[in-house]
């Protein structure tokens, strides 16, 4: 999950993923070497074991994540309208931040089905997934051991077609109902709605097998605007640039990451750069170029591996925001 230190963000699940493949990589050659034929009777568990445990491994991550994770507690979410800038102590995690930002609640019962609307989805695309992936590997068991032979060979790989063409086809669907519970379940309570949704890039399909179901193979941007504390305020991320704009009069101004550590430019105001001491150096920063002025703050961030760091923008550019024109600002 890009943004909340899951998945391909974090260290251990990067370490797990590499280190099964330099594994699987450094079996295959001992036992290429000790039997160049492939004729023992012990070169077909000691490759396939440890590719199906490895596989197994990432499966059943993903489903401790989906099961068990979450984007924040939804209680939170309907006890009270947030009216300032969350704390600095907010920015601990994503969904803390989520829950923190929140501009208006709702109702609690509305809220818990709608989460489960957007997570349904994307449940049935991981079981499709999962399937896939056990399919594969269930198939080359059954070849290496004889069990399917050539004459059979080719029923396997035309299922195994049919099987990949059905699961595209159903992720187009599935992507637009996930799409449209998360709006309501997760975007709503921060005054916000998805505008324009990505496309579907089908080619980056298999990728998601490693990524989990975050790396939905999507294209073009996702567009998000809506009124936060009386101000207009839009956020497009498309993969390559994430923007975020929230509209007020404010004094000229800039902020620039030097390596995760704010540095304001010399025109900054004194309340901004008072402002910006509280906050650490951190990676969560990286990447990122913030501008002020007469139309508002604009805050432009090359996301990485994180794309989920539109909201860490949003709460900076709030922050600074509301310190400009708290002293002596516009």
């Amino acid at each position: 999950m890009p943004g909340t230190r899951a998945g391909w963000d974090s260290i251990l699940y990067r370490a797990y993923i590499i280190g099964g493949i330099l594994v699987i990589v450094a079996i295959a050659v001992v036992v290429g070497f000790l039997d160049p034929a492939g004729q023992g009777p012990y070169w077909i568990p000691l490759i396939f074991g440890p590719i199906t445990l490895w596989m197994a491994g990432i499966l059943g991550y993903w489903w401790v994540k989906l099961l068990f994770g979450g984007y924040g507690e939804p209680e939170h979410w309907v006890e009270e309208d947030g009216d300032d800038t969350p704390a600095v102590k907010a920015l601990r995690s994503w969904s803390k931040l989520s829950e923190a930002m929140t501009v208006h609640g709702g109702d609690m019962d509305e809220l818990e089905k709608l989460e489960k609307a957007a997570r349904r989805p994307v449940l049935e695309w991981y079981g499709w997934t999962n399937v896939l992936v056990f399919y594969c590997l269930g198939g080359a068991w059954l070849i290496a051991l004889g069990i399917i032979t050539s004459e059979t060979q080719r029923y396997f790989v035309m299922g195994l077609i049919g099987l990949i063409i059905f699961i595209m086809v159903r992720t187009y669907f599935l992507l637009g109902a996930s799409i449209g519970g998360g709006e309501y379940a997760y975007l709503r309570p921060l005054g916000l709605t998805v505008t324009e949704h990505p496309t579907l890039d089908l080619k980056r399909f298999p990728m998601t097998l490693l990524k989990g179901p975050w790396g939905l193979v999507t294209g073009g941007a996702t567009v998000l605007a809506g009124i936060r504390h009386d101000r207009p305020v839009q956020v497009v991320v498309d993969g390559k640039r994430n923007y975020t704009m929230v509209e007020a009069q404010v004094p000229r101004f800039t902020v620039e990451s030097r390596e995760g550590k704010l540095v304001t430019g010399k025109d900054a105001p004194q309340a901004v750069k008072e402002s910006l001491r509280e906050l650490r150096k951190a990676k969560r920063w990286v990447g990122m170029e913030l501008q002020a002025g007469p139309e508002g703050i604009e805050v432009d961030r090359t996301p990485g591996r994180r794309q989920n760091m539109w909201l860490y923008d949003l709460w900076l550019a709030e922050r600074l925001l509301e310190a400009a024109r708290s002293r002596g600002g516009p």
